[in-house]
C-alpha cells in the first residue's frame, strides 16, 4: 500500500510542476487564446468547443474538435493560453497532440501543452468543472472560422 501512496504523491508533484511549466512558458508568445470546451468520455473521449485567437491587433474565432483515449467522466473547461511559433495565421489550423492527465471532482484546474504538425505550440491553463479522470493521449483539431 505504501507503494501506491508514493506513486500518488509523485504523480501529484509531477502535475503541479507541469502546471508551473505551462504558465511559465507563456513569457515569449506570438499570440494568445481563450477557449471553452466540453469533454465526455467512457474509455474513449470526445471534446468540442470554441475560442478566440488574439494576435495583439485582431481577434480570430476558432472551433475545437477531437478526443482522446483512457479517460472517463465529463467536464467543462474554460481557459487561457499562449501560442508560440506561429509564423503565419494559417499555421494555427491543424491537429494538435497532447499527452497528460486530468482529475476533476466538482472544480479543478488543468494544464495542457500541445503541438501541431507545423510546429505551433499551445500552452493552456484552464479551470474545470465536473467529474472526470484521465491519463490520456489527446488529438484535437483547431480550425479558424471563416476559411482562414
Amino acid at each position: 500500500m505504501n507503494h501506491f501512496r508514493h506513486t500518488g504523491l509523485v504523480a501529484l508533484a509531477s502535475f503541479l510542476a507541469f502546471q508551473g511549466t505551462a504558465q511559465a512558458a507563456c513569457e515569449a508568445t506570438d499570440a494568445r487564446i481563450e477557449l471553452s470546451a466540453r469533454h465526455i468520455a467512457a474509455g474513449v473521449g470526445y471534446v468540442w468547443g470554441r475560442g478566440t485567437l488574439y494576435d495583439g491587433t485582431h481577434a480570430y474565432p476558432f472551433t475545437i474538435r477531437g478526443g482522446g483515449m483512457l479517460s472517463v467522466g465529463g467536464m467543462a473547461l474554460s481557459g487561457q493560453g499562449c501560442v508560440r511559433n506561429l509564423g503565419r495565421l494559417q499555421d494555427f489550423n491543424g491537429t494538435y497532440w497532447s499527452v497528460g492527465g486530468t482529475a476533476t471532482i466538482h472544480h479543478g484546474t488543468a494544464g495542457l501543452v500541445m503541438e501541431n504538425g507545423r510546429g505551433v505550440d499551445i500552452n493552456l491553463v484552464a479551470n474545470t468543472r465536473g467529474a472526470f479522470l484521465s491519463g490520456q493521449i489527446a488529438r484535437l483539431t483547431f480550425r479558424l472560422k471563416g476559411g482562414m
